[in-house]
């Protein structure tokens, strides 16, 4: 089991499945140390110390206890800052949003990079004709009904985190940025978001990782030996 001193997400030096998790400590103010693997051996190492139960990360160490899996260590971290939904109605909505965020981030915004580099550009392409179609219009209707500039009720939720992931990615890659000015809405929620308490200083700072690069990829893939 892990210690229970300061907490220790141990991922790559980039976003990817961390991201939410690491938007959930700062907005909790939960002080922790990022870990970044670097090479194949560091990995292997944390499955022969029991750390990592199904061989795969993020990991987080945390209350003595070694949390893996990107879902479950997020859903554990929003518990303990109480961005869960404040009542059963709000918990329903919260989960059907994260859903759906969660879909939009997996349709090609968080792993465009990995394809071949003649695909790219197409998975990136398919990613926002799916977000234009399918999942920046329920956003966008969500904050126009919304009295509080949240997702859900009056404060940060498990959603927000889980839709900034996401529509960070259209908002920081130039060439698509445009996309957002037909969704005004979910364009003024990214500074609304940036701007709560924890979440203002840590993406202003170098801890905050951009989009993925071709150096990134080949960490990974070696790190995970892909």
């Amino acid at each position: 089991m892990a210690d229970k001193g300061r907490p220790r997400l141990t991922y790559f030096a980039g976003r990817g499945l961390a991201e939410v998790i690491r938007l959930a400590l700062n907005a909790a103010q939960i002080e922790y140390e990022d870990i970044y693997m670097r090479t194949r051996e560091e990995f292997l190492q944390l499955i022969k110390d029991g750390k990592l139960m199904f061989k795969q990360v993020p990991l987080l160490e945390m209350d003595g206890k070694n949390l893996i899996g990107s879902e479950s260590t997020f859903r554990y971290v929003c518990k303990k800052g109480g961005f869960m939904g404040k009542t059963d109605d709000d918990q329903a909505m919260v989960e059907m949003l994260c859903l759906g965020a969660r879909d939009m981030l997996r349709s090609g915004f968080s792993n465009f990079q990995f394809v071949a580099p003649d695909k790219q550009e197409e998975t990136l392409q398919k990613a926002l004709k799916l977000s234009r179609e399918r999942y920046l219009p329920v956003f966008e209707k969500t904050l126009e009904e919304s009295k509080s500039g949240f997702l859900v009720g009056d404060s940060l939720t498990m959603a927000d985190f889980t839709f900034y992931d996401p529509l960070s990615y259209i908002n920081e890659i130039p060439r698509v940025k445009h996309e957002l000015d037909a969704f005004p809405k979910c364009k003024a929620y990214i500074e609304h978001f940036s701007s709560q308490p924890g979440l203002k200083e840590y993406l202003a700072s170098p801890r905050r990782h951009p989009p993925p690069d071709a150096a990134y990829v080949k960490e990974v893939n070696l790190v995970l030996n892909w």
